[in-house]
């Protein structure tokens, strides 16, 4: 089968390194949900960029943009004056989140149909070229198919737009280019980064689970691509609705963070995911007026009453509810045992483990995350653990009714409090190899 030139882990970058994605956490934001910063309701590029503190301290590597408002920007601008604006906020934007060691990277939706055209190809590549040059580190391209097949290789995807994309971007070997496929399509093989949806369409059971995950790890080997993980979306509930809701689906939803950030690869984290946010039905017309999917709400940030801080207006068609008081990023950076504290205890793990240790300190674990090779443990019924490599990270999970026995091992992280040095139901730990 003829293949496309991508970044492999045999490539390397000066010095031996691999690219800054490689096991990169991006932060999913849907602009017009972040924050507002000029009070019509409605978030927008200087609302995320007064908030990149926030994400500094949450702990992500990569802002990961979707809902930016790209209507008549780009290499064919439309209305100039509105052209002008957009591009100087995005560049402030990417300015700023530079400054503070984050990357920006940007959802492109394409027509796998359409790229059967030259002229298609050409839009793409001018559009891809256009944003890197405004400082965009990488991009998730949104492959669907809304027009009839088109003449492409069994992956889905026309190889000579690929050769074209790369060829675009071939000065800078470290740029990110992977897809997330609508309609089940695949590009198995095309792109650095395949991020899936295996786990934001798994019951929080611990077979399915295990299946879901040794099925792409599989996948991504024999093709030679990273694994990029999800669990919630713009196109999936979010975890704590989807397992339950109110407690429990809080529990399940903290237990499998932690399988996910211990899986090698990319992960994706859905904004107001750290919160542990649950969905909000409103009315048919609230959805249709928003424009939303799902019925997600805007980000909950501070203060007592909606809109919690996201926007000065108060008449947004679908704002959080009121009992979300304790749930806004404020609040919970008041409580140790909160959803956000849970994230950046695991990410502040896993940023530990992956530092440069200059002064040999043994106390810094360093290879716990540097394996990609996932060993699989003998488990209780209902129960799943795995290790990274021989001597590193050891995650377990109960998704039982059952509390259970951990692995071997120093404890370093667990989503709920052990009962009797055992794991409760709902729940996961990770250690560290003894």
């Amino acid at each position: 089968m003829t293949t496309v030139r991508r970044w492999t882990e045999q490539d390397g970058l000066p010095g031996g390194q691999k690219p800054w994605w490689w096991n990169a956490i991006h932060y999913a934001i849907d602009i017009r949900l972040f924050a507002d910063s000029d009070g019509d309701g409605v978030g927008d590029l200087d609302g995320l960029r007064n908030r990149l503190g926030y994400l500094e301290l949450l702990g992500v590597d990569t802002v990961w943009l979707t809902g930016v408002p790209m209507t008549g920007v780009g290499p064919n601008v439309g209305d100039p004056q509105q052209a002008a604006t957009v591009l100087e906020s995005f560049e402030r934007l990417t300015s700023a989140a530079h400054d503070c060691d984050l990357r920006v990277t940007l959802d492109i939706g394409v027509d796998v149909a359409d790229l059967r055209q030259p002229r298609a190809q050409q839009e793409l590549v001018r559009t891809l070229r256009f944003w890197t040059d405004r400082g965009v580190d990488g991009f998730r391209l949104a492959l669907s198919r809304r027009g009839p097949a088109a003449e492409s290789d069994a992956n889905g995807v026309d190889l000579e737009t690929a050769r074209a994309i790369r060829a675009a971007l071939a000065d800078d070997s470290d740029r990110l280019i992977g897809s997330f496929i609508e309609e089940q399509h695949s590009s198995r093989g095309v792109w650095d980064v395949d991020f899936n949806r295996a786990l934001a369409e798994t019951d929080f059971d611990a077979n399915g689970i295990r299946e879901a995950i040794s099925k792409e790890l599989t996948a991504c080997k024999e093709f030679g691509t990273r694994p990029g993980w999800l669990v919630s979306g713009r196109h999936f509930p979010r975890q704590v609705t989807r397992f339950g809701g109110g407690a429990v689906g809080r529990a399940r939803a903290h237990a499998t963070t932690l399988v996910l950030l211990a899986l090698p690869g990319v992960v994706c984290v859905d904004s107001g995911e750290e919160l542990g946010l649950p969905e909000v039905i409103g009315n048919e017309a609230e959805i249709r007026t928003q424009e939303l999917l799902g019925a997600r709400v805007p980000m909950p940030w501070e203060g007592r009453t909606p809109p919690f801080g996201f926007s000065d207006a108060t008449d947004l068609c679908l704002s959080a509810p009121e009992d979300w008081v304790d749930m806004t990023a404020e609040a919970q950076l008041e409580s140790a045992d909160s959803t956000l504290s849970l994230y950046r205890q695991a990410l502040e793990i896993k940023r530990t483990a992956s530092a440069e240790n200059e002064t040999g300190d043994p106390s810094v674990p360093r290879e716990l995350f540097d394996d990609d090779e996932v060993e699989w443990y003998g488990a209780p019924t209902g129960c799943l653990a795995f290790r990274r490599g021989a001597a590193g990270l050891i995650c377990a999970l109960n998704t039982s009714n059952q509390r259970v026995p951990l692995p071997p091992g120093e404890l370093l992280l667990s989503s709920a409090p052990l009962e009797g040095g055992q794991l409760p139901p709902d729940s996961a730990a990770w250690l560290a190899t003894s």
